[in-house]
């Protein structure tokens, strides 16, 4: 708690909220007289912070931030705008909040409710999570339409499947497939897990591997089951209606769970997770 209150009402208002070290309360003053280096121990180990100008919020923000911490800060005032602005995310009041405040912020609360933060916490990381589901299933299916069409030019065989029904595939199943991992309602352990580093790219190693590994999954399933029909003397159009319907089985198996795999989803700097259930537990 950040305040420019009093230092005897901030630690009551402390102590009523349970905040630790409720009893030391650092001032403005306490502030001007500690070195950078000095409130680096500090402020880890500090939680109540009163009579502060809008340089020490600053100031404390910056810390933090050196820490490695992912820092968010709520403010309603033209004071707290250089902290709302320097924090990983600005948190302003909407109603009783400055214009300024507001103008600062990344988020603003329409009813000035701190726990409207939870929840919008809560819907930002499930609409990253089903981004992060989506792209990861449109890639690997399209990778393997692609990767099918170009192994049949380069061994000069006959296309397996069409353009007309590449773009059926894309149009009709695809897209109805990607909407149940766009709706998908948010794992249960969302609200546990730490704060995902801001510079960490969607598409990290392993990310890439399993787009690379699914979509060469579904080239020899399309691939060899068209040549296998053509091979047993069906005829073109069997054949390639064979090699459509094995694209769209692929795509179907691979959206939905398979009971007693496990797939490591989390990867970064919190190290690795292991969660049941094949790719929905994505």
């Amino acid at each position: 708690m950040i305040t420019g209150d009093h230092a005897v009402t901030a630690g009551a208002i402390a102590r009523e909220l349970g905040l630790t070290t409720p009893d030391r309360v650092l001032t403005g003053r306490d502030l001007d007289r500690m070195s950078d280096v000095e409130l680096l121990g500090t402020v880890v180990n500090s939680t109540v912070f009163a009579r502060t100008s809008p340089e020490h919020k600053l100031r404390l923000v910056k810390s933090l931030q050196s820490h490695g911490q992912i820092v968010a800060m709520t403010g309603d005032g033209g004071n707290d705008v250089p902290a709302l602005k320097r924090a990983d995310i600005g948190i302003a009041m909407g109603v009783k909040g400055t214009e300024a405040a507001k103008e600062a912020a990344e988020m603003v609360l329409a009813d000035d409710n701190f726990a409207s933060i939870v929840h919008a916490v809560r819907e930002g990381r499930a609409v990253y999570d089903n981004l992060k589901k989506t792209i990861l299933y449109i890639l690997p299916t399209n990778g393997g339409e692609a990767l099918t069409v170009i192994t049949a030019i380069a061994l000069g065989n006959v296309l397996p499947v069409t353009p007309v029904q590449i773009l059926w595939v894309n149009l009709v199943t695809a897209v109805t497939l990607g909407l149940a991992l766009a709706f998908e309602p948010p794992e249960p352990d969302i609200m546990t897990r730490p704060p995902r580093p801001p510079k960490e790219p969607i598409a990290s190693g392993y990310f890439m591997w399993r787009v690379a590994f699914v979509s060469v999954l579904m080239l020899v399933a399309t691939f060899g089951l068209f040549e296998l029909e053509i091979a047993t003397g069906a005829s073109l159009e069997t054949a390639r209606t064979v090699a459509v319907n094995t694209l769209v089985a692929c795509e179907i198996a691979y959206l939905l769970p398979l009971p007693g795999i496990e797939w490591v989803i989390l990867e970064g700097e919190h190290g690795k997770k292991v969660v049941d259930s094949g790719f929905s537990g994505l």
